[in-house]
């Protein structure tokens, strides 16, 4: 089957899904009827799709379609502002889902009705309101997550013949990202870095984490030395990124801004590509600083996944936290596993996890500074917007250390007395550099820096 009716084939199949999925009971009587309107949608979809390549016209009015799937995408996402999002009500996200993909259906029969294939600005298009219905819907609905994928592998594998103008633009540009240390790197007190360990076993590591005394950081050097990411599918290449994200063109979520408690802070979905040229390549210095922070982005891209492996560690058995059993969470089954990606000068301010934590340099060079559970020096926030800060410290590393400008307005007095504070307490601290692995035990808080273009991936596991 030719590429372009394999597509077509497999949304018409998809919207037929859509139309015959048994109705569920919605209390919600807005909901209910911006769903019996998508249902009236994509039985008109289907007419236009029929009608595809026949002599006589359908007497579906595609503009009047255009507008109501475009009100129903709007509709759903204005319930995301409206409700926290752990208590969304489900039927606004598979609404949201269904009308994204119903819509992507609209925009592939316009163009394969007047083309042999999807130009690139329809391909943008389409590639975007999937990613949405995956990073802000959770994908969920009868189709879900796992038809996004397919859909997103069938679009790229038939344009693979004519390659992406993003691709073609990174082959002219340099092999690897520019790694140097633009702001320089912190000097590390030799009482006080991290010791690094190799030829470590799984069972001399369960005796490291539960030893008589808690555990404390270390760097393991030979942990992820065969990872394809390090090797024959290198991450620090900008064009073998581009490559697995079609082109460049998938969605990602960045922060905008210094740190996540800086009140200029924000999130934006944004296409890779144009992540790398606004705020990873060496052509994008200067602007807003953009980070690509703790995103499950291996579920959402599986093509990356499999440049990587789990550590044997994370299958360890594990103590609980240290100092606040309140703070203990559920076992995980499997590991939670996010990426962390951007440029020189991206923070993640003092914070402390309910998870042990794996962190792996991939790219570039991460300084680290980690603090025990029970440091009696580290001002925890409280709640904000509703939010419970309390895992995060009011304390900005950064600015107690002259690296960064105070946006806080401390004076010079505060300061010092909270370094000296901070210099009183025990804390260990590393440069991680390509292939190293970071322990974070359980509870630990820690400051991270970033101090080239970095890529690092963390592994959550209790």
């Amino acid at each position: 089957m030719a590429p372009r009716d394999e597509v077509l084939s497999w949304y018409r199949a998809a919207t037929e899904t859509l139309i015959s999925a048994p109705a569920k009971d919605d209390p919600d009587p807005e909901s209910a009827a911006v769903n019996v309107l998508l249902q009236r949608q994509a039985k008109a979809l289907l007419v236009i799709h029929d009608a595809l390549g026949d002599s006589s016209p359908h007497q579906v009015n595609e503009s009047l379609l255009t507008r109501r799937l475009s009100d129903v995408v709007s509709i759903s996402a204005s319930k995301f502002y409206a409700y926290r999002f752990d208590l969304l009500p489900c039927q606004w996200r598979q609404i949201h889902t269904d009308a994204l993909i119903l819509s992507t259906h609209h925009d592939v029969l316009c163009s394969l009705g007047q083309n042999a294939w999807l130009g690139d600005a329809v391909l943008d298009g389409v590639v975007e309101k999937l990613d949405r219905a995956v990073i802000t819907a959770g994908g969920a609905g009868v189709l879900g997550t796992a038809w996004v994928e397919k859909t997103l592998r069938l679009l790229e594998d038939a344009s693979s013949p004519g390659e992406p103008p993003a691709a073609k633009r990174a082959k002219r540009a340099h092999a690897h990202f520019a790694l140097g240390e633009p702001y320089g790197r912190p000097a590390l007190s030799p009482d006080r870095t991290c010791p690094a360990r190799s030829g470590w076993s799984l069972a001399a590591f369960e005796r490291y984490m539960n030893g008589d005394t808690s555990p404390r950081p270390v760097v393991f050097t030979d942990l992820v030395a065969a990872w394809p990411a390090l090797t024959s599918r290198p991450w620090k290449s900008p064009c073998y990124l581009l490559s697995r994200t079609f082109g460049g063109r998938r969605l990602v979520p960045v922060e905008i801004g210094r740190s996540y408690v800086d009140p200029d802070w924000g999130q934006e979905l944004v296409p890779f590509g144009a992540f790398l040229s606004s705020h990873v390549s060496p052509e994008g210095g200067g602007g807003e600083v953009g980070y690509l922070a703790q995103h499950d982005l291996f579920s959402q891209i599986p093509s990356l996944r499999g440049d990587i492996c789990t550590p044997d560690f994370c299958w360890s058995s594990v103590p609980m936290h240290p100092a606040d059993p309140a703070r203990n969470k559920a076992p995980v089954d499997v590991p939670l596993v996010n990426a962390w990606f951007g440029p020189a000068r991206t923070i993640t301010p003092l914070h402390t996890d309910a998870y042990h934590n794996l962190l792996v340099q991939v790219v570039g060079t991460k300084y680290v500074r980690l603090y025990p559970p029970w440091s009696k020096a580290m001002r925890p926030r409280g709640e904000e917007d509703g939010v419970d800060m309390s895992n995060t410290s009011s304390l900005d590393v950064g600015v107690l250390e002259g690296w960064d400008e105070d946006a806080q307005g401390m004076t010079e007095e505060e300061r010092e007395a909270a370094k000296s504070e901070l210099e009183s307490e025990e804390y260990w601290e590393c440069v991680l550099g390509e292939g190293d692995t970071l322990l974070i035990p359980m509870g630990w808080w820690h400051y991270v820096r970033s101090l080239s273009v970095s890529f690092s991936v963390s592994f959550w596991w209790n």
